[in-house]
């Protein structure tokens, strides 16, 4: 694939599955970039197609150890004011005081907070986030999120995920950062959630985001706001059709990534 589709075709494998990816150049003059992808096999069918614009293949191999090679490299990174988001298998660092660690093992799913898009939305979580709040996390993954909210203060967090591996994943993060209480989990699609929130996160692929434009824009309880990350800047014109009924309060961007803040 073109260079210039790295950020765009990585985003969309990570949402995909994609336990590790790795970027390896063609040729010398960069200009072709070939993602090597692993999951576990019962996601090749969705990477593949999350990877079908550039072109993509799957290979079954029998160890799959290397998929967590990538913890080696994972690093430490803070987001927002006051967030510090620790892979829960390294040691702890120096805090500032006031700062706010929250320990993450995403095991196989999306969400370690070093992604661009995730930290657009904890930002924008640790910016809004007064305390007492009502907030809905859809695509929960890690849920590094929905764990940041209820550290943040929020009072009753709500986190779905069609993916069960999300599921799993958030209940051991809210267990580890001690906010199993007033966090619930599960795989309910977020139609099926009938009550409002005063804040909804959906960190999220861009067509995603618009299919289920209704259904999140419902879920905003009056005055509230939606905070939607996962889109590059080039798709969020498509992603704020979707929402004719909630209107645009900021947008934050990072490299070619954007997060927009939505206001009922």
């Amino acid at each position: 694939m073109r260079a210039g589709d790295v950020d765009e075709a990585s985003g969309a494998l990570w949402f995909g599955g994609a336990a590790g990816i790795e970027e390896r150049p063609i040729g010398d003059d960069g200009a072709q970039v070939e993602l090597i992808v692993g999951a576990p096999s019962e996601r090749a069918k969705a990477l593949v197609a999350a990877g079908a614009p550039w072109g993509a293949t799957a290979e079954p191999v029998e160890d799959d150890a290397w998929l967590d090679s990538w913890r080696t490299h994972a690093s430490v990174v803070r987001a927002g004011e006051r967030l510090v988001i620790r892979p829960a298998w390294l040691a702890p660092v120096p805090r500032d005081p006031g700062d706010i660690e929250i320990v993450i093992d995403p095991g196989r799913a999306f969400g370690s907070g070093a992604h661009v898009t995730t930290r657009l939305a904890l930002a924008e979580l640790d910016a809004r986030i007064r305390g007492g709040e009502r907030l809905l996390d859809v695509g929960c993954g890690s849920g590094v999120l929905a764990v940041a909210a209820r550290r943040l203060g929020a009072k009753e967090v709500v986190a779905v995920d069609i993916d069960p591996e999300g599921e799993r994943a958030t209940r051991a993060n809210a267990a580890a950062n001690r906010v199993t209480d007033g966090l619930e989990v599960s795989t309910t699609p977020v139609a099926a959630i009938g009550v409002s929130f005063d804040l909804v996160v959906a960190n999220l692929l861009a067509p995603v985001l618009v299919e289920l434009a209704p259904a999140i824009a419902a879920r905003v309880a009056p005055g509230g706001r939606a905070v939607l990350s996962g889109l590059l800047a080039e798709q969020a014109g498509a992603v704020l059709g979707a929402y004719p009924d909630l209107t645009l309060e900021q947008t934050t961007r990072e490299d070619e990534w954007v997060a927009l803040v939505l206001r009922l």
